[in-house]
């Protein structure tokens, strides 16, 4: 086995960022890597052409790291900026190409993975964040709109600025280049956003419907806090033998949590209350108040970027953590915004990274129109691209999401288990289920980021599988049903427990009975009514729940069954709820729930389908170049 400076060398040459060490079991090697990489400092100069590495003070004196590229020429140029918490190489992004990092030195790291950009005309400017990667001090998300400004104006104060300006970033960069557009809009000329959020908090980490996404904010969390410069800690007031020790303790932690599968874990064990929990929350103080955040609270408006008039261009991808949030936010945000375009791609968030899944290469010529004025760059492409996910390379084109084709149908659910044409109307009648958690419904696939995610055979977490969980169908389809858009759940709730989780997942199941998940959606009783209030539940009374299932485009073949499971769990994707109703995330003292859910035309249960009954209204793009940029 390599020593480890060797293998923390080699790990760098191949391109490995924080961010895509979560790839399933292969988090445990790479994870490992941190006790022997954790304390190695990153490259402080970067030589190759055009390129300078400087130590930028913000205007607290606080320095951050920032690396610079020119392009030939004599300039002015226009810039790409990405404000990143991870290391170099920087990852490729909008499908440039896969690059090999076999034997190259880490003096020319800066001729590596940049010259698709540079040679394209553009100055490229990476910021490494507060507390990484040889920026000083405290990594906690607090100063990211601030110093994202500090960053504009210093670009153009440079000589070689033309004073245009694009951000871009994939995953916490694009994050990062969706609030510096919200913040400082009037110095940005146009924001490429792959894969992330622009409402991370109240739209990801803690979902629409109130539940948090655990599998999400423990493991990702972990790995930020375990990767954190030793700056970070020495703002902190730990010293550097301090650091290493918490840096010892907290590795088994996020190893444990991909051991073993969920079923061989006792839950407070693998997951225990989140808030104020020691490992985390001390050397990371952001832990805290992301678990404690209202859409009105400072970081929820901070990381809410969901309103600018800056030209954006989206790139989401069916099965990702951040789909849903991301493509809602673009269908909200039309109206105000018409200069922007929606890229979805089928995979999951690491698919990006991946050049062959890109059917077009839009970053650059998006940069082309909006910052150096070229006309056609565009191409004649429709304002929103999307696949259909289950099948093999169909896309099409529409002028709005959801598609103005798409019609919604309303489809009951029966107590007899039946999911009903659309006009068919539900008897009144309830089905009852119990949850407890202390055994939740294990999380199968889905729109996760450090779980396995993608379309999961649900068979196993059944009705014929688990008491806890309903399941319906409808009759086999005489036709092909194409849905695209947005999937909203309507769910009538009474339950004997004050407060209760309702999950809904939507399943293409065949005749052999696999049940495909096609998409999904979790609400917390509490916050049936927003996210700003907490309403508790009666014994006996019956609750109207609206879930959003996200979106989706997918085509249910002919003979098969439209699936839907209700259930009240989906764990570790999402944490439990306890059903006592007291403050969340500080207690495993949970007690069982008797959901009732209500069946009829009064208390109606049902799932509303975007249907394209008429493809014609859909633009089918049969001939999506790969060599657009080119």
């Amino acid at each position: 086995m390599s020593n480890p400076e060797t293998i923390c060398h080699h790990n760098a040459i191949k391109g490995g960022t924080s961010r895509n060490r979560y790839r399933g079991t292969a988090l445990l090697a790479m994870t490992m890597l941190l006790a022997a990489c954790s304390d190695s400092d990153p490259v402080d100069s970067i030589s190759g052409d055009g390129a300078t590495t400087l130590m930028m003070p913000m205007a607290d004196g606080t320095a951050l790291r920032t690396f610079y590229r020119l392009p030939d020429g004599d300039g002015p140029f226009p810039t790409i900026v990405v404000r990143s918490p991870y290391e170099l190489p920087h990852t490729p992004l909008s499908g440039l190409d896969d690059i090999d990092y076999t034997g190259i030195a880490e003096e020319d790291y800066a001729n590596v993975g940049w010259p698709e950009v540079t040679d394209n005309g553009y100055a490229l400017v990476i910021q490494h964040t507060r507390g990484r990667e040889g920026s000083e001090g405290l990594f906690s998300f607090i100063n990211e709109r601030a110093d994202g400004v500090e960053l504009v104006e210093w670009i153009r104060s440079q000589p070689w600025s033309d004073q245009k300006i694009g951000v871009t970033g994939d995953s916490i960069e694009a994050i990062e280049a969706m609030m510096l557009s919200a913040e400082a809009s009037a110095g940005i000329d146009a924001a490429f956003a792959q894969i992330g959020t622009p409402d991370l908090i109240n739209g990801s980490l803690i979902g629409p419907g109130g539940s948090l996404k655990l599998e999400t904010f423990f493991l990702w969390g972990a790995d930020l806090i375990l990767t954190a410069d030793d700056n970070h800690y020495e703002a902190m007031g730990y010293s550097p033998e301090q650091t290493d020790e918490l840096r010892q303790q907290m590795l088994p932690i996020a190893l444990s949590a991909f051991s073993e599968p969920v079923a061989a874990h006792t839950v407070d064990v693998w997951y225990p209350p989140m808030l104020d929990y020691a490992p985390f929350a001390e050397p990371f103080p952001t832990w805290n108040e992301i678990l404690l955040a209202t859409p009105s609270s400072d970081l929820s408006i901070q990381f809410d970027a969901t309103s600018t008039d800056v030209p954006s261009y989206y790139v989401a991808a069916w099965h990702d953590v951040f789909a849903s949030s991301q493509i809602t936010a673009f269908a909200n945000s039309e109206g105000v915004n018409p200069e922007q375009r929606l890229l979805i791609l089928n995979g999951t968030h690491f698919t990006p990274e991946q050049p062959g899944a890109w059917p077009i290469k839009p970053m650059l010529p998006w940069f082309d129109y909006h910052l150096k004025g070229e006309t056609s760059a565009l191409l004649d492409l429709p304002r929103v691209v999307f696949p259909i996910s289950n099948e093999d390379d169909e896309w099409y084109g529409a002028s709005t999401w959801p598609p103005m084709a798409a019609v919604p149908e309303v489809w009951h659910l029966s107590a007899t288990g039946e999911v009903l044409q659309p006009g068919a109307l539900a008897a009144t009648a309830t089905r009852t289920f119990n949850y407890d958690p202390a055994d939740p419904v294990p999380t199968v696939g889905g729109k996760n980021l450090n779980l396995a995610a993608g379309t999961f055979d649900q068979q196993s977490v059944r009705e014929d599988e688990r008491a806890d969980v309903l399941s319906y169908n409808s009759a086999p389809l005489a036709s092909d049903l194409l849905v695209a858009g947005h999937l909203i759940a309507t769910v009538s709730l009474s339950s004997d427990a004050p407060d209760t989780d309702i999950t809904v997942k939507v399943l293409d199941v065949s005749p052999d009975g696999t049940a495909t998940l096609v998409t999904e959606g979790i609400q917390r009783a509490r916050f049936r009514e927003g996210l700003d209030q907490a309403l508790f539940m009666s014994p006996g009374t019956v609750y109207e729940l609206e879930i959003d299932v996200g979106h989706m485009a997918w085509r249910f073949e002919a003979g098969n069954r439209i699936g839907i499971d209700i259930s009240s769990s989906n764990f570790p994707q999402w944490d439990r709820n306890m059903n006592t109703g007291t403050a969340l995330y500080i207690s495993s003292d949970g007690v069982p729930a008797a959901n009732t859910i209500h069946h009829g035309t009064t208390t109606r249960t049902s799932i509303e389908l975007p249907v394209v009954s008429n493809m014609s209204q859909l633009t089918a793009l049969t001939e999506l170049s790969t060599t657009l940029s080119e």
